[in-house]
């Protein structure tokens, strides 16, 4: 006769997963981060902890699982959802349970390095345009002028930058490895299911000392081995960021 005890045991590591393929199959990154919510809203906390360390291991080494994972990089938003409360009892249960992958995912690291400063708009033309003709510009066709206010700095223009459909990736790298550089602009990139999906992107976040020290952990987990051997000892990112690249590839 099967064992009830084992029986769940096993049954919990499938059910995981299955919430994993579940979130990835969705078309859509809204319906995602819908299902994201609700499983961490609706499920005990000990299976959100393993929901986030699993979906996190497997992200190393599948794209589906990536797929999932990369909701987890609007993070704020998903706090918003989900309630600082009902993350803190999941990080509780984590912790509990030697999650190392969930732990690293929902602690505080801390402050990042650099401090937050915008400055002006780099261009005279760009600084005598009221926002909203900025704002209206930006999500326009390709111009001088549009390619003059992808240099704005501020959060609000890169928002409306990032929706256009005619931006190129490497234009979206170059926002993302802007020194200064205020933290709306990452999470606003961060958001936009479009970008966060490319490599080049997310590595670039990774570098910029001006990230926020959470997304830059988040995005770590993607960066491949031999990226994170590269980081570990480079001695101009956030400790905790040196530390998290030395700990992920031992998962």
């Amino acid at each position: 006769m099967d064992d009830p005890a084992r029986t769940k045991c096993i049954d919990r590591p499938v059910r995981i997963d299955r919430m994993i393929d579940n979130i990835a199959s969705a078309p859509a990154h809204s319906l995602k981060f819908g299902l994201w919510s609700d499983l961490l809203l609706n499920s005990p906390s000990g299976e959100g902890a393993l929901l986030f360390d699993r979906c996190a291991r497997r992200a190393r080494t599948e794209n589906s699982a990536l797929a999932a994972y990369l909701v987890l990089a609007d993070f704020p938003t998903l706090v918003e959802k989900v309630g600082p409360g009902r993350m803190a009892e999941i990080l509780h249960s984590a912790r509990e349970l030697e999650l190392h992958a969930a732990v690293l995912l929902l602690e505080h690291h801390g402050e990042r390095n650099a401090p937050d400063k915008m400055g002006p708009p780099p261009d005279p033309i760009a600084d005598s345009m009221s926002l909203g003709h900025r704002k209206t510009v930006a999500r326009g066709p390709r111009s001088p002028i549009l390619e003059r206010l992808m240099k704005d700095p501020d959060p609000r223009i890169v928002e409306q930058t990032l929706r256009n459909p005619r931006l190129r990736e490497e234009e979206v790298v170059a926002i993302a490895s802007r020194r200064p550089c205020p933290e709306e602009v990452f999470w606003n990139i961060a958001s936009a299911d479009r970008w966060i999906t490319r490599a080049p992107l997310r590595r670039a976040i990774v570098l910029n000392p001006y990230a926020p020290l959470r997304l830059a952990i988040t995005l770590l987990v993607t960066l491949t081995d031999v990226e994170l051997s590269e980081l570990k000892n480079e001695k101009r990112l956030h400790p905790s960021i040196r530390y998290a690249a030395s700990e992920i590839p031992g998962w």
